[in-house]
Formats: structure tokens, sequence, C-alpha cells
């Protein structure tokens, strides 16, 4: 059912975007010397081919009202031609989409709110296909630039897979790290983690092997394209206990073993003919490896020190969200998904940091995209922003 909910939430996300373009939010240049960062998370930023002529890959009305042709699959070795948009490049976060009767805010409300209310903000977008740490990467080399240019105080709100983002930056620095703790956060003031998957999850788990359909469209996001994704495979849990049977027992599978995915079928390797496709097997073993050594730095053996910015945790509660893999005698039952407590995407359990650092806790009963939105959270990031705290230690 959950997963039913989050992909209702973006068809309707694309027949917003089938009757309007979607509004743009200008935000001035920051002035002073503090910047607010706004990192979005997966699927938050526009992508645009990266030519003279840019065209908008990531997301139009035409695109989600057509079956469409070409997938945002990124290449990689001995992968089988995949009509694809080629290079791309992210094009701001994405904002608010409205048709008569309903609409959609991913970052809109954000912005307008922030704009206002929170010193100098500015947009971070990326590509939220290519691996968190080169996200990681990118955001560092942002922050010393604004920097360079004067910022001597930064606060960032990092929202979803955005926070993965943050905190391997902060933690580790960016490509030229010196390699010591909190290598990244030398001005960085606070820090606002809203429904930042911590832990991983399954919810894409069903993603990849069916795709992501986009209203109509089938071709953007397919189990293919998804499979040259490091990003989704990263969202993933790091540990891959997650199959479950009818009576919620576990069942020893595990979702990071090679050998389940080709043997079993899953994502690509429906196809027979992938099964014993070398390239392919390479591929997916990149991809697990990028899981793991992922949340390994995120959970580093020997604990940091305490972080010299003070953190704020966004938790949304009140939602059913996926918990788990139901299988069945044997086949994986993917219409009746176990649930727990957390924003309808991100369990509230994985929303909470990995590493022991001091933070403020702060729950809301909106869905994983509205946390962004809900003036209660607004109004408590601009209160932390000022120094109070907001919420439970």
């Amino acid at each position: 059912m959950t997963r039913f909910l989050l992909r209702l939430s973006w068809l309707v996300l694309g027949l917003s975007l089938a009757g309007c373009a979607a509004t743009q939010v200008t935000v001035p240049p920051p002035t002073g010397d503090t910047v607010t960062i706004l990192v979005p998370g997966y699927r938050g930023s526009f992508l645009d081919t990266d030519a003279p002529e840019p065209e908008r890959a990531w997301i139009t009305a035409g695109q989600a009202l057509s079956r469409g042709e070409r997938s945002l699959a990124l290449p990689f070795p001995g992968q089988r031609p995949v009509p694809s948009y080629g290079p791309l490049r992210p094009a701001g976060p994405v904002t608010r989409i409205a048709v008569p009767f309903y609409s959609v805010d991913a970052y809109g409300s954000f912005l307008e709110y922030g704009r206002e209310h929170f010193p100098g903000l500015v947009a971070f977008s990326y590509d939220w296909r290519q691996d968190v740490r080169r996200s990681a990467d990118e955001l560092c080399a942002r922050i010393e630039q604004l920097v360079a240019q004067g910022k001597r105080e930064v606060n960032i709100v990092a929202h979803s897979m955005g926070g993965l983002v943050t905190m391997r930056c902060l933690l580790h620095g960016g490509a030229a790290g010196s390699g010591r703790p909190w290598a990244g956060a030398a001005a960085v003031k606070r820090v606002v983690f809203i429904g930042t998957p911590f832990q991983g999850g399954p919810g894409l788990f069903d993603d990849l092997l069916l795709g992501t359909e986009t209203v109509r469209n089938r071709a953007l996001l397919p189990p293919e394209a998804l499979f040259s994704f490091a990003s989704v495979f990263q969202l993933l849990t790091p540990s891959g206990d997650v199959f479950v049977d009818a009576s919620g027992r576990p069942v020893a599978w595990n979702l990071l073993e090679p050998e389940s995915w080709w043997t079993r079928g899953w994502g690509p390797f429906a196809d027979p003919a992938l099964r014993e496709n070398e390239a392919y097997r390479a591929q997916l073993v990149r991809m697990l490896q990028a899981n793991r050594e992922l949340h390994e730095s995120l959970a580093p053996r020997e604990a940091p020190p305490p972080p010299p910015f003070e953190t704020l945790v966004v938790v949304g509660t009140g939602n059913p969200s996926t918990s788990g893999v139901r299988v069945v005698e044997g086949r994986l039952d993917l219409k009746n998904e176990p649930s727990a407590d957390g924003d309808g995407a991100v369990l509230s359990s994985s929303a909470l940091p990995v590493l022991s650092i001091p933070y403020q806790r702060l729950d809301s009963a909106a869905e994983h995209v509205a946390l962004m939105s809900d003036r209660d959270v607004l109004r408590a990031l601009e209160r932390f922003f000022q120094g109070e705290r907001v919420g439970r230690p």
C-alpha cells in the first residue's frame, strides 16, 4: 500500500506537468556573510541535456503523456544499446506544478518561504542518478566556492537523499579532502536533515524490478535505467535483510548478494539473455559495492568527535512506510508490502542519524514530499537558524 501511495504522488506530479508548466521561483543572489543551502533529494532536480540549446529530460508534460522513447540511463561498460538523452546536467530544484483541482509542491513553497526567512538562501541541484559520493564532492566544492566569495557562515537544509549527500560531504570533505573528521564542515554552522534515509530501506527495490512509470511513460525509468543509477542502490538498506514471509518471519535471502539477482531474475536479469552476461554481472557488483562503501563511510568504525555544527533532524511519522519485501511460496509478493511508521517513503527509524551525534528531533505528520512545504516545519527551521531550540534531544 505504501508503494502505491508513493507512486500515486508521482502520478499526480506527472498529471500536473501535463496541465501546465512548472512554477518558477526566483531566489535573489545572497547578500551578507551567511548562506543557507537547499540540497534536494532523489528526483528532486530538473535534468537538461548538456547542449548549447538544452532539452528538458526530467521532466516535461510531453514526456508524461507519451509512452516515451528515450530513457535516463547512464552508460556503463558492455551496456546494450538503449535510446537515451546522452549527458545531462542539473537545472535547478523541482518547484511547484499545478493543475485545476490539484497541485504538487516539491520545493516551491520552501524556496518562497526561505527567500524571505532564511539567511542568504541558495539552491544546490545535482544529477540525482549518480553516486552519492560524487554529489557530495560537488556539494563540498559549492560550499568552498561560497566561502571564497565571502560567506563565512553556512547553513544547510537537506531533504531525503540530499541528507546522505550532505552527511558524506561534511564528514569526509570533497574529492581532495584532508582525511580528518568533519573535513567539509569548517564553515558550517547549522544543518537540518529532513526525511533522510540514513539507514536506507527496501522502498526502491520494486522500482529496480519493475521500473518507475511516470504517468504513461515507461521509457524514462525502466529497470535497465535504474540499474545504472548508483544512487538507487545506495538508497537500499545496507544490511540486505529485508525479506519476510507471510507471517513476518525473516526469509534467508539477501538483497546485497549478487547471485540472488541473476539466479532469481531481478531487475534486468528478468531477461534470461542477461543472466550470464558478464558486463551486467559486473555492473551489479559495482552498484552493490557502491551501497556498501557509502554506508561504511557514513558509519565509520572509529566514531568521529562531535561535529562543529548544530543539527536538527525532522522525522516524518504517522504514515505507513515500506519496511520489507514479502515472500510467499518462494515468490515475491509486491502487492502486499509489510509496513511500519514513517513519512510514507522513509521509515521513522531510518530517518535518525547512524552516527552518535547530538541533535534536536522534530516530528511531523506530513508525508515525505510535503515535509518541505509544511508550515510548522518551515517556521521551526526559521527559529532554528536564529539559535532557538525547536525540538527534543
